[in-house]
């Protein structure tokens, strides 16, 4: 049997079968290492692409959240220019509310003063009158009309 499997193995048709084999065994391996690589290429594109979206959720992520804090530090700055500016309402109008007296004050003062005026002027006309009744021929008062006559 070893003799005869020898004799097999040394047949030129043998030889045949075993380089078709041969080559159908590397086609086949051929084949199976294209079909590996293309899986690989494809498997690493995958994951480039797994990569690239997730780095560029993480970006949207920052900005959405750079935005955010944006936004909150603008509003926090406008309650506190509100609240800055209530105080300095309150201030004005504690300030307004101090000076109404003293604009009264001053405008009652002013009032009186002209009071005074008027009364004084009354009675220097009434002097006036009793002088040019008293002399009738002192009408009409020489009053200067002009600065140099």
């Amino acid at each position: 049997m070893g003799h005869a499997q020898q004799a097999k193995n040394d047949s030129p048709l043998h030889e045949q079968c075993t380089t078709i084999l041969s080559s159908n065994q590397n086609e086949n391996f051929v084949e199976i290492e294209k079909e590996k690589t293309i899986a690989l290429i494809n498997a690493w594109e995958e994951n480039e692409k797994a990569k690239a979206q997730t780095k560029a959720y993480k970006e949207l992520c920052s900005i959405e959240a750079w935005e955010n804090n944006m936004k909150t530090s603008l509003e926090l700055d406008l309650k506190k220019m509100e609240e800055n500016s209530e105080v300095e309402k309150a201030e004005y109008s504690k300030r307004f509310k101090k000076k109404i007296p003293e604009i009264e004050k001053i405008a009652e003062a002013k009032r009186e003063k002209i009071e005074k005026l008027k009364e004084q002027k009354s009675i220097n006309l009434k002097k006036m009158s009793e002088k040019l009744s008293a002399n009738p021929n002192a009408y009409p008062p020489k009053t200067k009309t002009c600065g140099c006559f």
